[in-house]
């Protein structure tokens, strides 16, 4: 049974990234097109991606055989014991990925029944590790985060995810994005929802939010465990903290939590 207040299993998982990261590393770099499948609209999977999670998936079993897992690629794999499930996103970007934009990240978080406990968000290019255990607070590699105070509403930078090619409500997001914009100091979509949440807990944006676009457990999980051991309030957008599904997200400091909640709540 995996004990998951024990040290070693945080250890795996950082592991586990690294060397998911590695094969990241080199596919960017390699020469040439790289090649991929269309799963959907404006979903692709690369060789790498593939991987990248089945490394994730043999470094954490070699250690704790009788995890489960939900790898994006993979699917659901039953736990032995019922209790612990690994949460992966191997390549969260991979549209950067095969444009060659360098942001992206590796995505791993640990679901215990239905609390999430652990994350671990890696920026191979960069070489950050971003992790977090529940109650032990959030590190960037070996140092501990200290996120600066909240910023006023204007000057605050926030990051979201946007619907592209019919996958998702195109219509909420730019209601939103019509409420905000005029009131804050600028709107990214970088296009890793996981590094974007771990960057807000860093203090890198000052909050992020999505609702039309339509992320994946495996999407967020990670930075969702990040964020809050870093200080953050996450909720989704009825200000729910543990929803049965993540439909809609926001993460910002609790001084303007609520401030953002009221302002996407009234724009729909």
């Amino acid at each position: 049974m995996t004990d998951v207040t024990s040290p070693a299993l945080i250890d795996t998982l950082k592991q586990a990234a690294q060397a998911a990261g590695e094969i990241l590393r080199e596919g960017y770099r390699a020469a040439g097109t790289i090649d991929f499948q269309c799963k959907g609209a404006s979903d692709f999977v690369t060789d790498y991606d593939r991987a990248a999670e089945h490394a994730i998936i043999d470094t954490v079993r070699s250690v704790h055989p009788e995890v489960g897992f939900l790898g994006e690629e993979t699917g659901a794999t039953s736990t032995q014991d019922g209790n612990v499930t690994v949460v992966i996103d191997p390549l969260d970007g991979t549209n950067n990925f095969l444009h060659r934009v360098p942001h992206f990240s590796v995505s791993i978080a640990v679901c215990e029944h239905d609390r999430l406990t652990h994350g671990v968000v890696y920026q191979p290019l960069l070489d950050e590790t971003l992790w977090a255990v529940h109650g032990r607070g959030a590190f960037l590699n070996d140092r501990p985060v200290d996120p600066p105070p909240a910023r006023p509403l204007t000057e605050m930078l926030l990051a979201t995810c946007l619907p592209y090619h019919a996958k998702g409500d195109c219509p909420t997001s730019l209601r939103q994005l019509t409420a905000l914009m005029p009131a804050v100091a600028g709107i990214r979509s970088p296009g890793s929802a996981a590094l974007e949440i771990a960057y807000t807990g860093l203090g890198r944006f000052d909050a992020f939010w999505s609702q039309g676009a339509r992320l994946d457990l495996w999407d967020v999980a990670a930075g969702i465990v990040f964020a809050r051991e870093a200080g953050l309030v996450v909720t989704d957008l009825e200000g729910n903290a543990n929803p049965t599904e993540w439909r809609s997200l926001l993460v910002a400091r609790a001084g303007r939590h609520g401030e953002l909640l009221d302002a996407l709540r009234q724009a729909g």
